[in-house]
């Protein structure tokens, strides 16, 4: 997995939960460092040991850490640049959702080996979506819904999301269903 999400992850616990889990975190996951380099890859079991140790320190689930991960990224807690990245995406969440399925071959040419999933938006109607989201890394999909929910709020939109997960063949094949009320 690519430094970019394990430091992500590093910064997610220690701005929500503080140093003393950071460290815990790091001991359970059986880390000899503290600290990720944002360019730098690891090995994925490095990260699905993060993870675990999170959910165990943290007494919560996979899924709403990961959630909870994705809504940080868009957060005042992240860096600026990463909502101001998110925000070229358009004027409003809707230009926004149109947006992702060129997020892909954008992050391909700006950092080649981030591993990121492929998207594609199903227009049902001017505030019915469908987006179809594949990524190898199963259970990833929790953080998309996470961020899509945050950019929402960030766009002040007022939305539902609801997640369908699928896995086939080891591939997350999520559906989001996103009913657009009021888009500003």
């Amino acid at each position: 997995m690519h430094g970019l999400i394990n430091r992500g992850l590093q910064c997610f616990v220690l701005s929500i939960y503080g140093n003393d889990v950071w460290e815990d975190v790091c001991a359970d996951a059986g880390l000899s460092f503290n600290n990720f380099e944002t360019m730098l890859c690891y090995d994925d079991i490095i990260t699905e040991q993060v993870l675990d140790a999170i959910c165990h320190a943290t007494k919560r689930d996979r899924p709403e850490i990961l959630e909870d991960y994705g809504t940080f990224i868009v957060s005042e807690h992240c860096s600026p640049a990463v909502k101001k990245l998110l925000r070229l995406g358009g004027e409003t969440f809707v230009e926004f959702l149109h947006s992702l399925e060129d997020v892909y071959d954008r992050v391909q040419i700006a950092i080649p080996d981030l591993e990121t999933p492929t998207m594609r938006l199903e227009v049902r109607s001017p505030k019915e979506y469908i987006l179809r989201y594949e990524f190898y890394k199963c259970g990833f999909g929790a953080v998309f819904l996470g961020l899509l929910r945050a950019m929402a709020d960030e766009y002040g939109s007022l939305v539902t999301i609801t997640r369908e997960s699928r896995v086939s063949a080891g591939i997350d094949k999520d559906l989001f269903y996103i009913h657009v009320f009021q888009d500003e």
